[in-house]
């Protein structure tokens, strides 16, 4: 095409990343400073949702660092296995959150190829 209209039609309505951090909505994880992780961590993960942070990992409006480095840790570990099996776009994770329960976390690529942290009922 010529043109810079899309195939599709006009744009009525887009959401984007930095509406969805205004909003709250993401977390912009690189905002955050020095995440004390001992275990490489996969470099693609920028975001998380703000339902996931809330899951132990923010405290008084605070990230809980320790608690963070856990999740990037243990999500990374699932990042790992997705790419063996020739995922590229979803990765799901099992994770332990702070207060021991176990359940998924996916990591999603977004538009800016990066990852979103999420829990599934974020997507």
């Amino acid at each position: 095409m010529t043109n810079n209209k899309s195939p599709f039609g006009e744009v009525v309505y887009s959401y984007t990343t930095k509406d969805a951090i205004e909003d709250g909505v993401l977390v912009d994880l690189r905002n955050i400073g020095k995440i004390p992780v001992y275990l490489p961590v996969y470099s693609g993960i920028r975001y998380a949702t703000s339902a996931l942070m809330a899951k132990g990992y923010m405290e008084g409006g605070k990230p809980n660092l320790p608690n963070l480095a856990d999740l990037l840790v243990q999500v990374s570990l699932g990042i790992k296995k997705g790419l063996a099996k020739g995922e590229d776009r979803l990765f799901e994770c099992r994770v332990e959150f702070p207060n021991g329960d176990r359940d998924k976390v996916w990591a999603v690529l977004n538009e800016e190829g990066t990852l979103t942290l999420m829990l599934p009922s974020d997507y």
